[in-house]
């Protein structure tokens, strides 16, 4: 008879159709029915046991909410105030995730830190953090319940182990090679989902037992440099430098190439100019003189 039941619940629980269907063969039609009619009621059973358990559960979980802050705060000295954050941190059992900083030109430094406390401690520690600022320039909080999602993942963790057991009944009573390689792959899959689902609830439970507070360290503006919205002057006035250099150096290079180069060619062109000029000047001068006609003489030059 045990026999027999375990082979209805094979084919309720649509594990091992394959298995079922060979099995089957050994059935007698008296025992099949009287299965088959009994199979619905077996589940309808276990159903109803799993939704109260569901219910329950539901009513007596404390909430799950994961919290998250930012802070941006103005202090006097930005190194200081971090060594106070990580005291206070320590004070409040939580700890540093990560820590950045930025240093400007001038030696002011912009220090951002990821902090996670306990969520007890959340509101409390903000109001501290707020406190040590000369002013808060942002102030964001918000929060994620997470508490039905965590439910549905306690009743997917439980169907998933109570199909787990089963397939490992039926891999005990299973008669073949062929059925207990079936089984044991269906096993396999079933528990990657287990672990799939209990990392999910792990990942859950961390997060909504710790919070997350993002801070910005920002230095006081009357030590900051002049630095508005992107704009820099000291890059601004060092692009201007190196243009103004830039222009004085083509300056120079074509200086030198006029006088190392232009002034000896416009020379040599000017005095080999002036040659030729004066060369035709004398040839046609000594022309215009040889065509001139001579003088008539007179009365009193030839007495």
């Amino acid at each position: 008879m045990k026999k027999h039941w375990m082979l209805v619940l094979m084919l309720v629980t649509l594990v091992l159709t394959s298995c079922g269907a060979k099995s089957a063969e050994y059935m007698t039609d008296a025992a099949w029915e009287e299965g088959a009619a009994r199979a619905p009621s077996m589940v309808a059973q276990e159903s109803a046991v799993e939704y109260d358990e569901m219910n329950a559960a539901i009513g007596d979980i404390t909430p799950m909410i994961i919290y998250n802050g930012s802070l941006d705060l103005v202090v006097l000295d930005s190194a200081k105030a971090q060594e106070d954050v990580q005291k206070l941190v320590e004070e409040f059992k939580g700890y540093v995730m990560t820590s950045e900083s930025y240093r400007y030109e001038q030696g002011s430094v912009k220090i951002t830190m990821e902090l996670r406390v306990p969520a007890a401690q959340f509101n409390e520690l903000m109001s501290r953090l707020r406190k040590m600022a000369l002013e808060v320039n942002r102030d964001s909080v918000s929060s994620e319940n997470v508490t039905q999602e965590y439910v549905d993942l306690e009743s997917r963790l439980r169907a998933l182990e109570a199909k787990a057991a089963r397939l490992e009944e039926l891999m005990e009573d299973a008669e073949d090679t062929e059925a207990v390689l079936a089984v044991y792959r269906e096993l396999s899959a079933t528990q990657q989902e287990i672990e799939h689902v209990k990392g999910r609830m792990q990942y859950l439970e961390r997060s909504a037992s710790m919070a997350t507070i993002t801070v910005t360290l920002t230095p006081d503006a009357l030590s900051q440099p002049v630095e508005v919205a992107g704009w820099r002057p000291q890059g601004t006035a060092k692009r201007a430098v190196e243009a103004m250099l830039s222009a004085l150096q083509f300056l120079g290079d074509a200086f030198i190439w006029i006088l190392l180069f232009a002034v000896p060619v416009l020379a040599v062109i000017g005095g080999v100019i002036y040659l030729v000029i004066k060369l035709l000047s004398r040839l046609f001068g000594r022309r215009k003189r040889s065509r001139q006609p001579a003088a008539p003489v007179t009365p009193a030059e030839s007495k």
